[in-house]
């Protein structure tokens, strides 16, 4: 079975050439006897080189009806490897699961890493857009440095392993992507926080305090308790003055 160039367009699926790359990011995961789900396995070239690192056992993860059908055809003689037709985003995740893998789209890459910040994991290692790798890597008053790094820096600690460029991958995408490894922090943010958080960087430019007011959560007379905070901005808070922040305003 063949799947053309238009349909993996039309998916959001560019795959990977490289077999180099594609064994890096199985080494990166460290899957020996670990239980490993692949998100988005595709014609299954990850999966090959994460059974070449013999790990107890890989969920593929495929939301495609024929490349799920692809994958099952091909991997029918391996015990190990189970293949599961389903969006990720909607699946429920066994709480066995040790490490999480994926060339994920990029158009849901922010929804994947969200979904996986509650979980209890080892690591992750996704292939992701390389600007919005270097969006969650960024440090405060860096130009991309935004919600998404403040809250992937909580829940992670983040890595970017290295560059993939667009010409690795077919059908060739229009940007260069990155490898990254995620390493969970058990930073666990309440919905409170992750409002405060996305209030304060939807206005990044503004101040704190005018941010805040912008939300239409708080009074003026709430934020008194900002204090030295109330004239910052945005963009040049570090994580964990964010927090700071929140636990400052939560009881307003």
């Amino acid at each position: 079975m063949t799947i053309s160039s238009e349909r993996r367009k039309s998916l959001g699926q560019c795959f990977l050439e490289d077999k180099n790359i594609l064994a890096l990011e199985a080494k990166l995961a460290n899957p020996k006897n670990k239980t490993i789900l692949e998100i988005g396995a595709g014609d299954g070239r990850l999966t090959e080189a994460i059974l070449a690192q013999k790990p107890k056992k890989i969920i593929a993860v495929e939301k495609d009806p024929k490349f799920a059908a692809m994958l099952k055809e091909k991997f029918a003689n391996e015990k190990i490897v189970e293949i599961i037709e389903w969006d990720f985003l909607e699946f429920e995740v066994p709480n066995d699961v040790d490490i999480i893998m994926g060339n994920i789209p990029y158009y849901i890459s922010s929804d994947i890493v969200f979904a996986l910040a509650p979980m209890k994991l080892e690591r992750a290692v996704l292939m992701v857009q390389k600007e919005f790798a270097q969006k969650m890597v960024a440090k405060p008053k860096d130009r991309n440095y935004g919600r998404l790094s403040v809250t992937s820096q909580l829940a992670f600690t983040i890595k970017l392993e290295r560059t993939v460029l667009r010409h690795l991958f077919k059908p060739m995408p229009k940007v260069d992507s990155a490898i990254i490894l995620l390493t969970p922090t058990g930073t666990k943010l309440t919905q409170f926080q992750e409002n405060v958080i996305r209030y304060m960087f939807q206005h990044k430019n503004k101040t704190v305090r005018n941010a805040l007011l912008d939300s239409k959560m708080f009074y003026k007379e709430d934020l008194v308790k900002l204090g030295h905070f109330a004239k910052r901005r945005a963009k040049t808070l570090s994580k964990e003055e964010c927090l700071e922040i929140a636990s400052l305003v939560l009881n307003v």
